[in-house]
């Protein structure tokens, strides 16, 4: 037997069938080995990962936005709790069908979920994103009764942006909304992660970066549902800079009442700091239905409505001045010296150069007047033939220096310009010679001249200090997380030489205008000298016959204008009033100056300052 065993040991063809053997039993060992080599130590980082994400998700917890207070230190943007649905896309298991069971219960698009959570799995499909905010508690009994049918859904409780007073600081504020693919696309260094909320409009925009804080997170163990069992570890959010404006939340409040059902603006400012105080915009919106998701129906209510409410108008509209200018025209005749304000000239009720005729809006004339009742009593001719006096540029030059057609510097996103028109601006971009009647038109502003009324306040403080332009001001303080402060102090943008005895005739003759018999009587306060000007655009002649603005369709009746300060000889407070298609100043825009200045005097009393920090 054993001498058998040997002769095949020793055969030849035996023992290459055995070394084959022992060749491949070696192979086979040193692939496992390798393969071993290989998921234990080359691609050990990458399978742990996946491993970890079998039972691990992150949930990402959104920091809450900073708080924004008024001058007093009350809230007007803060934070609440928001029960929110969210999603981990790797977990879901039947989109269609969680879809479904989701647009029935939310009345939420699917195809807007659908496109969210493909989103997600390409970004990183174990990272939860949210797709719901701020469901209501019948909304949430459901979502929970119908746990089972729907794996990788789950409630969680967010911040949720919220503002106490809504529309009153709608166009201020601004709002809130979920970042869009081009700000997740260009916001890299801003850290941003799909379903952050950032600032879209306003205030919030302009200030998001400080206000967004930073994201925490938490590791959660799943089941295989994708349903929470077990916090792993927690990295808690840091909470945003709160940042403190200059808005008075008791003025800004009248200031809103005041305009009604109107269409306008309406903005108050410290001329001495450049301190906002209220800015309003009408009509307006309510922020706190962007901070939940608006609707698409909302929305396009909102961009079709002809009145514009998402338009901060006082930045964003521009409008011929009408009146509102007459004090400039003044003042340049009186540092160029063309104009001696004792000359009088004849008003008949109409001014006639070449074939044209401009008429007054006082339709038998004013007589005789001088500069100080020319202003006093906004008489038109007056205006016209002063206009042709002035050189167009000199006078461009003043408007512009006040603070009329430039930029103010205001911290708000969207600001507009206008236009004061020049000679240069008619060869360059109109391409023609500048003609005698536009000098006409201007002396009344109207013709090319428009302008924002932040910029015709902005100007009329300029009248009201003196000289000096400030630039208009919202956020006096920045208070970061570690408690770190950063005062923000009033910033003089330039100096204007101005002659004082000129720009103290001209604050003489806007006292007149409130408190002498002048167009501006309906804007006067007991105990406080109020200064200021009407303004109203030219009034619409059909067949020669002279018409009332109110007599016509709303969408073509005049805009109303009233500027003015308070008290004359030293003001503490400057308030523009442009009411869309109110027609005469006088009456429609006057009486909301006179409201925000008694709740400014009012407020002063009360605290024995006059603004109060």
């Amino acid at each position: 037997m054993k001498e058998r065993i040997r002769k095949r040991e020793q055969d030849p063809w035996i023992a290459s069938r055995i070394r084959i053997l022992q060749g491949i039993g070696l192979a086979l060992f040193f692939l496992l080995l390798g393969r071993l080599y290989w998921l234990q130590v080359v691609k050990y980082e990458e399978l742990r990962t996946l491993s970890e994400n079998n039972r691990i998700r992150i949930r990402v917890v959104r920091a809450p936005r900073g708080v924004i207070l008024d001058r007093r230190g009350r809230p007007v943007a803060e934070t609440q709790a928001s029960f929110d649905l969210i999603v981990t896309p790797v977990d879901v298991k039947a989109i269609e069908e969680e879809l479904q069971l989701l647009s029935e219960v939310l009345e939420l698009d699917a195809g807007e979920i659908r496109e969210k959570i493909i989103r997600g799995q390409d970004a990183n499909p174990y990272r939860s994103i949210t797709i719901a905010r701020d469901l209501r508690f019948e909304q949430l009994s459901v979502i929970e009764f119908n746990r089972e049918a729907l794996p990788g859904f789950s409630v969680q409780v967010e911040a949720k942006r919220s503002y106490p007073l809504g529309p009153e600081f709608a166009h201020v504020l601004g709002y809130v909304g979920e970042a869009s693919e081009q700000e997740l696309a260009a916001g890299q260094g801003r850290r941003l992660l799909l379903g952050d909320i950032v600032g879209k409009y306003g205030l919030e925009k302009a200030r998001d970066d400080v206000l967004r804080g930073v994201n925490g997170g938490r590791q959660v163990e799943v089941d295989a549902a994708g349903r929470d069992k077990r916090l792993v570890t927690e990295v808690p959010p840091r909470t945003g800079a709160t940042v403190q404006t200059t808005i008075d939340a008791d003025i800004q409040k009248v200031a809103y009442e005041a305009m009604e059902k109107k269409a306008g603006t309406v903005i108050a400012m410290d001329p001495k700091t450049g301190d906002i105080l209220a800015f309003v915009s009408m009509p307006a919106f309510n922020p706190n239905s962007f901070s939940q998701g608006i609707r698409k129906n909302e929305w396009a209510a909102l961009v079709a409505n002809p009145r514009t409410p998402l338009q901060n108008k006082g930045l964003q509209g521009t409008y011929a001045p009408g009146s509102t200018v007459k004090p400039f025209l003044a003042l340049t005749a009186l540092e160029m010296g063309v104009q001696n304000p004792n000359a009088r000239v004849l008003c008949e009720g109409s001014f006639t150069l070449g074939n044209r005729t401009f008429r007054c809006w006082k339709e038998k004339g004013h007589g005789m007047v001088d500069m100080y009742k020319a202003i006093v009593q906004s008489c038109d001719v007056y205006f016209y033939t002063l206009g042709l006096k002035l050189d167009p540029d000199r006078l461009a030059s003043l408007e512009r220096g006040a603070g009329l057609g430039v930029l103010t510097g205001v911290e708000l996103p969207g600001e507009k310009s206008g236009l004061i028109p020049d000679t240069y601006w008619k060869q360059e971009v109109m391409k023609g010679r500048w003609y005698s009647y536009e000098s006409v038109l201007l002396g009344i502003g109207q013709g090319a001249i428009h302008v924002t009324p932040l910029g015709m306040l902005s100007s009329y403080a300029a009248i009201a200090t003196g000289g000096q332009v400030m630039r208009p001001r919202l956020v006096s303080r920045v208070v970061h997380g570690d408690g770190t402060a950063q005062d923000l102090p009033p910033v003089v943008e330039r100096d204007l030489s101005w002659n004082p005895a000129n720009v103290a005739f001209i604050r003489r003759t806007l006292a007149g205008v409130v408190n002498d018999y002048g167009t501006g009587g309906a804007a006067r306060l007991p105990g406080v000298e109020v200064g200021g000007k009407t303004g109203t655009a030219q009034i619409v002649t059909v067949k020669g016959k002279m018409i009332k603005s109110e007599d016509l369709p709303y969408d073509i009746r005049d805009h109303a204008w009233f500027v003015g300060f308070a008290p004359v000889p030293d003001p503490e407070i400057c308030v523009v009033v442009m009411v869309e298609h109110g027609g005469h100043g006088g009456s429609a825009a006057a009486p909301v100056v006179k409201a925000v200045m008694q709740e400014y005097f009012r407020r002063k009393q009360v605290d024995g300052k006059g603004g109060g920090a």
